[in-house]
């Protein structure tokens, strides 16, 4: 009998009566981990609640509210399918600028806005429009200052390459239409890329377009002057922020000679985009010939998520 005991304790096997005891003191010990456990949370509580009841993190910061003021990127429409009819006020011709397909320019997905042909036009005619202020003052395609014809002559753009981000739409290359060429389009990239809008639009903000340093210096500032401009266009009637342009040619301190033209202006509204603007062409002969644009009619996909 104490030979069969002996090898009952020896396999580690607990008697009937041993097993009761030692369960009995687990379930104590467990009743006291859990009253500890419990005092030290409300400890935590009391001690690391705030005002409000919630524990306050080391280092919180408070963020600021949302930026709600201004014209935003989300508000300025560049979805794929989008296309703005616009009529030149001074002669009734129109073109129509598309949002269509995409093309790798250094590695980044960029956006293509193609810029159709004018109407109507006279026979043998050029039947290409410049696509803005900065197109129509030679600051895309320039050709050597010698010859007199091209110096005067501003060769339209047919596509804008570009990418939009919350802060920004950055114009990183373009196609040049040269018609003498049996091969029209020139495609060239700019370097820098162009700060062409910066987001949000806001009265009193000024920004760089783009500064040129090689050879005669040339800088193109972009600021915001007004909004809620109420304007009439073919398209309708709209409420406008107004951004006018400013290119500076050389370091003179003579207004005559260090302004290419007379600022340029632009009229944006919320969500449909350029509705009017007007620039005056490059300073190649002695006068000025300005230009306005206003938007006959608008396509947009929608609902804008770009």
């Amino acid at each position: 009998m104490k030979k069969a005991l002996y090898s009952f304790l020896e396999l580690g096997i607990t008697s009937p009566a041993a097993a009761g005891s030692n369960r009995a003191r687990h379930n104590a010990r467990l009743r006291g981990l859990s009253c500890v456990n419990s005092l030290l949370f409300i400890l935590l509580i009391l001690t690391g609640c705030g005002d409000d009841g919630l524990v306050n993190p080391h280092g919180e910061t408070t963020l600021p509210p949302p930026d709600t003021t201004g014209l935003h990127a989300i508000d300025f429409p560049t979805d794929t399918g989008s296309a703005w009819t616009y009529v030149n006020v001074n002669t009734n011709q129109e073109f129509t600028v598309r949002i269509e397909g995409t093309r790798d320019i250094s590695g980044t997905t960029h956006r293509q806005m193609t810029v159709g042909r004018i109407s109507p036009v006279a026979q043998d005619a050029l039947d290409r429009e410049a696509l803005d202020h900065l197109s129509a003052n030679a600051f895309y395609f320039r050709v050597p200052t010698e010859s007199e014809f091209f110096q005067e002559f501003p060769f339209p753009i047919s596509a804008t390459y570009f990418y939009k981000t919350p802060q920004a739409l950055i114009e990183s290359a373009f196609d040049a239409y040269i018609f003498p060429w049996s091969n029209p389009t020139f495609h060239q990239k700019h370097a820098p890329p162009r700060r062409v809008w910066d987001f949000p639009l806001k009265i009193g903000k000024e920004w760089t377009v783009f500064e040129k340093t090689v050879g005669d210096p040339v800088t193109v500032t972009r600021y915001v002057v007004d909004r809620d401009v109420r304007i009439t266009v073919p398209a309708g009637s709209y409420r406008t922020y107004v951004v006018q342009e400013e290119a500076v040619f050389g370091d003179s301190d003579n207004p005559t000679t260090r302004f290419i033209s007379p600022p340029a202006a632009y009229w944006i509204a919320p969500e449909v985009g350029i509705v009017q603007y007007r620039y005056s062409q490059y300073r190649a002969t002695d006068a000025l010939a300005t230009q306005t644009f206003a938007l006959k009619s608008v396509h947009l996909p929608g609902p804008n998520t770009d």
